[in-house]
């Protein structure tokens, strides 16, 4: 772990899977971490958790629904009064709603589905970063780093219409916000991901068989892990990243090439 700084992250999404591991990740870089997910039965656990790693002292839980803008104000509200700034957003919050376990058409894709996707994949980016903008640029420096998708890079087979345009969305916002803020110190980049191995993706239908069939067409030869999601992100919330903004950092295992 390295030396404790008084930086602050939060991490949109993070009581499970992917936005927990990179909330430990960001703990183990020496961020003090806020925690966040839209349902407190989720939030408590994960919270209790990172504190008794690293120190409660570094870690802050707040419930916030990203699709609702009050919320979002509200929440980043808390994490001024509670800590004071904010260095690191990492938009990771989004959902990817399927019809009895497989991916629907656009023609079988309820129209809810549709919303609420949007809402919180791509909406949800839109209000967190409205929010962060105002404690980043006092402050002359900031990262944020928005999850995108392979799916929003190409078309995969394997993601729906409403995942797809949520997180090709998320890539054409962020560079429109990285021209906008880049003068204030202020960098955004996006990961965008492939495969990865994650309780949920494992609970869809056919996943033995996407995955099958993603190692046939991956040089790698696998699907990812968390871990390959983590080490992104942590690059791109560091110095090493210093000139990087408007990006997209594919982690495919070569799945796609651009």
């Amino acid at each position: 772990m390295k030396t404790p700084s008084d930086k602050v992250a939060l991490i949109t999404g993070s009581s499970r899977g992917i936005g927990l591991a990179i909330a430990k990740r960001l703990c183990q870089d020496g961020y003090r971490v806020v925690l966040n997910s839209s349902k407190e039965v989720s939030l408590s656990p994960a919270t209790q958790e990172l504190a008794q790693q690293f120190g409660e002292d570094r870690i802050f839980g707040v419930t916030s629904d990203v699709s609702d803008e009050q919320s979002v104000r509200v929440m980043f509200e808390r994490i001024q009064s509670h800590w004071g700034r904010l260095d690191v957003l990492m938009n990771n919050a989004g959902i990817s709603p399927r019809l009895n376990g497989e991916k629907p058409t656009v023609e079988t894709t309820p129209a809810e589905h549709w919303l609420q996707t949007i809402a919180i994949n791509l909406t949800g980016t839109f209000y967190t970063c409205k929010y962060a903008l105002p404690l980043m640029k006092p402050q002359g420096w900031g990262r944020i780093i928005n999850m995108s998708s392979q799916a929003g890079r190409m078309f995969t087979g394997f993601a729906s219409a409403h995942y797809s345009a949520s997180k090709a969305g998320i890539i054409g916002f962020s560079r429109v916000l990285a021209g906008e803020v880049g003068e204030f110190g202020i960098t955004v980049n996006c990961i965008s991901p492939g495969k990865i191995q994650t309780s949920m993706a494992a609970s869809y239908a056919k996943a033995k068989e996407v995955e099958d069939v993603y190692r046939a067409k991956t040089p790698l030869q696998r699907v990812g892990d968390v871990e390959d999601v983590v080490g992104a992100v942590s690059f791109l919330a560091s110095a090493d990243a210093n000139f990087m903004t408007g990006s997209v950092l594919d982690v495919t295992g070569g799945f796609y090439m651009p």
